[in-house]
């Protein structure tokens, strides 16, 4: 895919060109005896903060992209715990009224399929990536890139020099993920959320 942004005012909007085609997308042209390459159109895809109105939207998004990838990964329980938990009404409104942290939409041709929250932790030198879903029907089309970009603008932008995450050791497609973009494990740990559950964690950093 070839990528083209513009950035406005808490804006990213970003135009994902195809350049990988299908036989159905390699058309002749019998009449005039060539072959016509039928390009997909862009898609466009923008990123933009989130308030307090996008709060039930973030939810339903997390609830379908989680009961979908994290099945094999997280128990049953699991899954429903950290849902309550990291995606309560108070959770989120912590990432759209603190000036350290941001929550933002990402949406493919206006429709949202996806989010990002994160917050500078205490020392201020460093953005904490809490949550990066997308929908996995929109999977490598480029929106976890863009969200991913738009988390580092503002990072850079608040004076942070690296972005930390942590992610489940055995969700390894998106540990490949984030290594693609920039991030290397740091280091490992086992930590309790209650309720008996435990993350089994990388923590993952990319300077910045």
């Amino acid at each position: 895919m070839r990528f083209f942004f513009r950035g406005d005012a808490g804006i990213t909007t970003c135009y994902c060109c195809p350049l990988n085609f299908s036989r159905r997308q390699l058309a002749w042209s019998g009449g005039r005896g060539r072959n016509d390459l039928q390009t997909p159109a862009a898609a466009t895809i923008t990123v933009r903060a989130a308030s307090e109105r996008d709060i039930e939207l973030v939810q339903r998004l997390a609830d379908e992209t989680w009961r979908r990838h994290y099945p094999g990964i997280l128990s049953a329980g699991q899954i429903d715990y950290m849902l309550a938990l990291g995606y309560s009404r108070e959770a989120l409104l912590k990432f759209v009224t603190s000036s350290d942290a941001g929550l933002a939409l990402v949406l493919r041709d206006a429709r949202p399929v996806g989010f990002a929250a994160w917050y500078r932790l205490e020392g201020g030198q460093t953005a904490k990536l809490d949550k990066l879903y997308v929908l996995p029907q929109h999977h490598r089309e480029g929106i976890g890139r863009a969200l991913i970009q738009h988390v580092f603008a503002w990072a850079r932008a608040a004076g942070c020099s690296a972005v930390t995450l942590n992610v489940n050791r055995r969700n390894r497609s998106s540990v490949r993920a984030y290594e693609r973009y920039g991030f290397a494990i740091r280091e490992q740990g086992d930590f309790p959320i209650g309720n008996g559950f435990v993350m089994e964690d990388f923590i993952m950093v990319r300077d910045l």
